[in-house]
């Protein structure tokens, strides 16, 4: 009797295959560091992951799933940590700055991807198509729901588009990262934090206080 193959949806189902999948999306993300992801070949990562270009394959049905699946599980693992904290963070300034913080600690602490992400996958037109780029999307979207909860609260203007004030802060965080990636400068970017925090505030605030 013909043994039936499994699909890539059902390997991923077992302890042992999504730990081989791990091992894929992890080898990938330092290729695709080290060498950028259109400089970076299947059999590079399979090199790396110690495993065959089939195998692979098995998992992935291309260098740029890889690539999507690396932003799905980072960027997933960091709403989570948003969503934790921030029930003990009253009041929407106070929120606005733990978010700038929480953005700025995980680029900083996961160099590769972030090189990555904002080097490689920002400039993909078919990001915007993946089921990655929804989570994305969810994470910057808690930028837009903290900007809205200070419009109830009184405490941030309602004249501005709230989209445009997370495009702000993003712009901000972005610009300074990535200056560190390409020129080492600064050192630390988490300890901008305040620094971007009040710049936005000066916008998007009532009155000229910065809120503490």
């Amino acid at each position: 009797m013909k043994k039936k193959m499994m699909s890539r949806a059902e390997k991923k189902d077992t302890a042992k295959n999504r730990e081989k999948e791990q091992n894929i999306i992890e080898s990938a993300l330092k290729v695709f560091g080290e060498k950028g992801f259109e400089n970076t070949t299947i059999s590079e990562i399979s090199k790396m992951a110690q495993i065959s270009d089939a195998t692979i394959y098995e998992y992935f049905s291309s260098k740029e799933e890889i690539l999507f699946s690396i932003a799905q599980i980072y960027t997933a693992k960091e709403f989570e940590r948003i969503k934790q904290i921030a029930p003990y963070v009253h009041g929407a300034s106070a929120r606005m700055r733990m978010v700038i913080q929480v953005f700025l600690e995980f680029y900083e602490n996961n160099r590769e991807y972030t090189s990555v992400a904002l080097l490689s996958l920002k400039g993909n037109r078919k990001f915007v198509q993946s089921e990655a780029y929804q989570i994305v999307r969810e994470v910057s979207g808690s930028i837009v729901t903290i900007y809205k909860e200070g419009i109830e609260e009184g405490v941030f203007r309602d004249d501005i588009d709230p989209y445009l004030v997370r495009n702000m802060v993003l712009g901000f965080i972005e610009h300074l990262t990535i200056q560190w990636l390409l020129v080492g400068r600064p050192e630390h970017i988490s300890e901008y934090r305040d620094t971007i925090f009040e710049m936005v505030m000066r916008a998007v605030l009532k009155d000229t206080r910065i809120s503490q």
